[in-house]
């Protein structure tokens, strides 16, 4: 088969049709960027909102993946030690549970991305203060703008831009039950709420539900080929909510959300996310006309892979699924090739499948793993000869 596009590459391996190689999406967070980065002489390394995807080309993406749900700024966003940052929703960001860097050190963790060796663990911001903790206050909040040109306005850009050789995907997520648990109601309170307030814990959701409604339908009528919505509800060996949960209190809002998706237009792509083990939930996925499922962490069901591709590979597409938990933080160079060949043979057979790994390259990964995993996919990843042949 002739090389094709980036952009072509992905929208067939999406619709299970044959592709020259297997399509690529890498996504980091700001420490491992800049590491990479300098090796290819890249000093705009910004990530999260209006992020700059050169260097992520540069590695081979196939597809453009634009955040703007409410992950999208405080994951990414500097804040120091005893700061708290609120964001749009409301919602307070620090520190919280980890201690930091003080200036001292930090010059001294950025001494370690020098080396071609680990990277010392990087604090992570977590919310720290929650807006909606009883009826009252969501009776008076007041939910963001969906039409906020700050969040939507840059992805204009990236269409004009871009469009014509990449795939072009927005991220929304975190979208229901985790912005509910995680940002605006608090993980304890929520699990609490599900059983003592359930009224309050639908209102967030309903919320939550027309918010990202109208916010996705606004960048959909801008051109993009795929939505990326989800939450994180797979913990390492099970859901964190039973299926029958999920089913009562996601399946239907989701489903509300992509009639409305499909009535702005009827082509567009749906990716469904969720971190750790959601495999109870695929079947679910299918019958929403989800078209991609991932990232595959391979925990819990989710380590069956080749099972899970033989029941669901020709109903829906898989992205991911190399492990960046133990393996390419950890593993030698050996066994990273390894593993991306494991990964390879497991989902990318028959088509309908992108490799990625199954979440963010972070700050703790040695940059010979790193490549290893680039020359690997390269390796492995092209359909008529081994393991693809």
């Amino acid at each position: 088969m002739k090389e094709l596009l980036p952009r072509e590459r992905f929208a067939r391996a999406v619709r299970h049709e044959k592709v020259d190689r297997v399509p690529l999406l890498y996504r980091m967070k700001s420490e491992a960027k800049e590491k990479i980065a300098r090796i290819y002489d890249i000093h705009d390394t910004g990530t999260g909102l209006k992020h700059n995807p050169e260097l992520e080309l540069r590695l081979g993406n196939d597809a453009i993946i634009y955040q703007i749900g409410i992950n999208a700024e405080f994951s990414h966003r500097p804040i120091a030690i005893g700061e708290t940052w609120y964001n749009h929703f409301g919602v307070g960001y620090g520190k919280s549970g980890l201690r930091g860097r003080t200036e001292e050190e930090h010059k001294e963790f950025v001494k370690t991305q020098d080396f071609w060796g680990p990277a010392k663990v990087v604090p992570e911001n977590f919310p720290n203060h929650h807006p909606i903790t009883s009826m009252e206050e969501l009776k008076n909040y007041t939910w963001p703008d969906p039409a906020d040109e700050e969040l939507i306005g840059p992805i204009r850009t990236l269409i004009e831009e871009y469009q014509d050789e990449y795939y072009i995907m927005v991220d929304l997520s975190s979208t229901l039950i985790e912005a509910a648990y995680a940002h605006l109601v608090g993980t304890q309170n929520f699990f609490l709420f599900l059983f003592d307030q359930p009224e309050l814990v639908h209102g967030v959701l309903d919320g939550l539900t027309e918010y990202y409604t109208e916010l996705g339908k606004n960048v959909i009528d801008m051109g993009i080929d795929m939505i990326r919505v989800g939450d994180d509800v797979g913990a390492q060996r099970s859901m964190m909510i039973s299926p029958q949960q999920w089913r009562e209190l996601a399946k239907p809002r989701f489903d509300y959300m992509f009639s409305e998706y499909r009535k702005a237009n009827e082509d567009i792509h749906i990716k469904l996310h969720s971190c750790g083990d959601y495999s109870p939930i695929i079947g679910d996925m299918i019958e929403l006309g989800v078209h991609l499922s991932g990232l595959m962490q391979p925990t819990g069901g989710n380590r069956f892979q080749a099972e899970l591709k033989k029941k669901f590979g020709d109903d829906i597409a898989f992205i991911g699924g190399f492990d960046v938990q133990r393996l390419l933080p950890r593993g030698q160079v050996e066994q990273i090739r390894q593993g991306v060949l494991e990964v390879m043979k497991n989902l990318a057979a028959g088509n309908g499948y992108i490799f990625s790994p199954s979440h963010y390259i972070l700050a703790d990964v040695p940059i010979q793993n790193i490549f290893a995993m680039l020359e690997a996919q390269r390796d492995f990843g092209t359909y008529g000869k081994y393991p693809l042949n």
